[in-house]
């Protein structure tokens, strides 16, 4: 993928990845004795996940994932939308460990984590490889990879506009 040209990156690939092999031995040493249903928020934590599952080394590890929205059309809702939640009987009385793209507000966090234990899971741990500190936000999440700015990022798994997943690294939108 190309770089953009005219916007600030505020993460490397290599950046990033070597945040990812810090979680992973954080998340490791933490859960590591337990069975765990690994489960990422789509779509922008997929990037994320497909580099965090393989470093985890759980003997049992099942995954499932969460789809919730809290935009339509790339505009931003109130009230965010299921599009997918585990049955009650695949996280019941099981350890979960969501992942999540990014931590802003945290009322997607706060809404998977609410919704697991809603569904009978024994505990669920969070981790999100993006974070911006915020006095305001309703949850913190247990494991947190990289600061940022109060900025509208993209790249490495988030979009702009629903597009720039893609990218490699994590970039600032210049306004």
């Amino acid at each position: 993928m190309i770089s953009p040209i005219t916007d600030r990156c505020l993460y490397t690939y290599e950046d990033i990845i070597s945040s990812i092999n810090n979680l992973a031995n954080q998340i490791n040493a933490k859960t590591k004795t337990k069975e765990m249903v690994f489960a990422p928020v789509m779509t922008g934590s997929l990037v994320f996940a497909g580099h965090l599952l393989p470093l985890l080394n759980h003997k049992v590890l099942h995954i499932n994932y969460l789809h919730y929205s809290r935009y339509i059309d790339n505009n931003g809702i109130e009230n965010g939308l299921w599009i997918h939640k585990p049955r009650r009987d695949e996280v019941l009385n099981k350890h979960v460990l969501l992942i999540d793209d990014i931590l802003d507000e945290g009322k997607t966090l706060y809404e998977c984590v609410s919704t697991l234990k809603r569904l009978g899971a024994k505990t669920v741990t969070s981790c999100v490889l993006f974070y911006k500190p915020n006095t305001k936000a309703k949850i913190d999440a247990d494991f947190k990879g990289l600061e940022l700015p109060n900025l509208y990022v993209y790249g490495f798994g988030l979009d702009s506009n629903s597009i720039d997943r893609n990218h490699r690294n994590l970039y600032a939108k210049n306004s």
